[in-house]
């Protein structure tokens, strides 16, 4: 997961302080959800996070699916 969520938020063109405060977290909780061992997100922050890089849910999550949400 730690990986999808740096590869949605790049692909967003967002510095991790950007994604930080677009969903309202710091910029030191989305720097640890970019690394494999550090806690993942909850799942509003999950969501979120899609919301936010225009990238699928379920893609986030789980890897299923495609990259892009569905408009």
């Amino acid at each position: 997961m730690a990986t999808r969520i740096r590869v949605a938020r790049l692909r967003a063109a967002l510095t991790q302080r950007q994604l930080a405060d677009r969903i309202g977290v710091t910029r030191n909780a989305v720097a640890n959800w970019e690394i494999e061992s550090r806690p993942r997100p909850n799942v509003a922050n999950l969501f979120a996070i899609a919301v936010v890089t225009g990238a699928s849910a379920e893609w986030v999550a789980t890897g299923r699916g495609d990259i892009a949400a569905r408009q």
